[in-house]
């Protein structure tokens, strides 16, 4: 079976790939970054707001560091076929209660949706980065690699936001 999957596996199909999957991500951070200031407005809880405004600091650093590869790669960012992504950061607006009263729902709302929205973005840099190391041009991997490393740290802080909010 590897060997099919070798033979198939043209530099010319990966970049293709590449480029699709990277567009995927940027866009979903465009959205994000459109998104996260409502949700810092909304939070409640200072620790999950600070969260949320770093996880926005971060995002605009990474969006960045994406627009460098398509640059070093000569290509532009697609700006459609993202529409999972941007169905979960929707879901995670809309789920979100803008009430006064409902401070607990509302901030467990963000700390559920932006665990999966990390976690999704993990799962997608992972991707990506096996995917850079395979092309010819190695700093494509060194970018996407620090991108990675950005949301891996992001999960990690929302999982500790979240037991920290539990716990008080």
């Amino acid at each position: 079976m590897k060997s099919q999957a070798n033979q198939s596996l043209s530099s010319i199909k990966l970049r293709t790939v590449f480029i699709k999957q990277l567009s995927i991500l940027y866009n979903a951070k465009v959205s994000l970054t459109d998104r996260l200031p409502q949700l810092v407005n909304q939070a409640t809880f200072n620790n999950l707001k600070m969260a949320l405004e770093e996880d926005l600091d971060d995002t605009k650093r990474q969006m960045i560091a994406l627009k460098t590869i398509f640059k070093l790669m000569q290509e532009s960012w697609l700006t459609h076929d993202c529409l999972g992504m941007n169905a979960v950061i929707e879901e995670a607006h809309n789920q979100v209660i803008f009430n006064d009263d409902k401070h607990f729902e509302s901030d467990m709302s963000i700390l559920f949706y932006m665990a999966v929205i990390e976690n999704l973005q993990v799962g997608a840099s992972q991707m990506l980065n096996m995917m850079a190391l395979k092309l010819v041009y190695q700093p494509y991997a060194q970018l996407v690699r620090e991108c990675l490393d950005i949301v891996k740290d992001n999960a990690s802080l929302f999982h500790f936001v979240a037991e920290e909010y539990l716990q008080s």
